[in-house]
């Protein structure tokens, strides 16, 4: 059946409001920068809330179901990806976080991923990258001065646009942001720059100059917009666009307008987030559920077979899909 998770919810000094009034959670008053909402990390694991595995981690479900969890031919322990929402009242710091390459030469985790902006203020936008030519001692003398925004590449962020950044590019997010963020299962990030700001105690946040030095890419200054690719109808009745594919995760969006039948081949588990209306899902011999906007849904590999439908909603529903490669 479908796999609904508790979140886990994280409170930043840069965070808002707004998965209290945007998407209905049932939060005590408080400053939520981050929903987890699917996590296998020793710093916020989610927990199944439905079904015969209701009470357990993912790596519990994945120790007990195996492939039929994960998919055809995987033998991970533990879910692969961690699925965020998150809300930006502020811009977040600068930072980094090591790629692949980075991770095993000088440890931490290895982190790349994905943003899908669900909602931004006029002005918002994400720094992403060093504008081209920035080497490292370019840094350290912006550093020196309080110059470091100058040296980055911004872009505005609009509903809709998808943002591309792999492990060992620079970035910060900007205040005013809500979006969906996909990214490898790691929670190792480096600040070179917090905006001056000071925490709940007066004091600044700590940064991590030293290793976020060792795993820049400077070379990374093309473009993280993801290229808008067309909506493809596909024989279940339903139209998937095609939105990024990493070595670690692939993303689509797909939109439903009326009942239409989706199979797949089992080879990796789907992660389900209506962005604009309710779903009704219906999977083999089991009742129909609905899934409201802005909750996010796992389906299990084995899960190939089933029907999507929008839910007393009269535009289609848009759907961000993702799974691995």
């Amino acid at each position: 059946m479908p796999i609904l998770l508790q979140p886990v919810y994280k409170e930043y000094i840069w965070g808002g409001k707004r998965l209290i009034t945007e998407f209905h959670r049932r939060l005590n008053p408080g400053t939520y920068a981050e929903a987890w909402e699917i996590a296998d990390h020793p710093d916020g694991q989610t927990r199944i809330i439905n079904g015969p595995d209701a009470g357990s981690t993912l790596s519990d479900a994945i120790a007990r179901h195996g492939p039929d969890f994960l998919g055809k031919n995987r033998a991970d322990t533990q879910f692969p990806l961690l699925v965020k929402i998150i809300d930006a009242r502020e811009t977040l710091s600068v930072q980094v976080h090591p790629d692949d390459d980075a991770a095993a030469r000088y440890g931490g985790e290895a982190k790349s991923e994905m943003w899908v902006i669900l909602d931004a203020t006029p002005d918002a936008h994400i720094y992403s990258g060093f504008k081209p030519g920035v080497t490292r001692d370019d840094f350290l003398r912006a550093r020196a001065d309080g110059t470091i925004p100058a040296l980055l590449q911004r872009f505005p962020a609009r509903p809709g646009m998808v943002f591309h950044t792999p492990g060992g590019r620079v970035h910060a997010i900007g205040a005013g942001c809500l979006l969906l963020e996909v990214q490898q299962d790691a929670n190792t990030t480096y600040r070179l720059y917090d905006w001056d700001r000071l925490d709940k105690t007066g004091a600044p946040r700590p940064l991590h100059i030293e290793q976020a030095l060792q795993v820049i890419n400077w070379e990374l200054t093309d473009s993280p917009i993801a290229p808008d690719h067309p909506a493809l109808p596909q024989p279940g009745g339903h139209a998937i666009r095609h939105l990024l594919a990493t070595p670690h995760f692939h993303a689509e969006e797909w939109t439903v307008a009326d009942k239409c039948q989706i199979t797949h081949d089992a080879t990796s588990f789907l992660i389900l987030f209506p962005i604009n209306g309710n779903l009704r899902i219906k999977t083999p011999n089991q009742p129909a559920m609905i899934l409201q906007r802005g909750t996010t849904c796992l389906l299990p590999a084995c899960l190939d077979n089933f029907t999507l439908q929008p839910d007393d909603t009269p535009a289609p529903v848009r759907l961000l899909v993702t799974k691995q490669p």
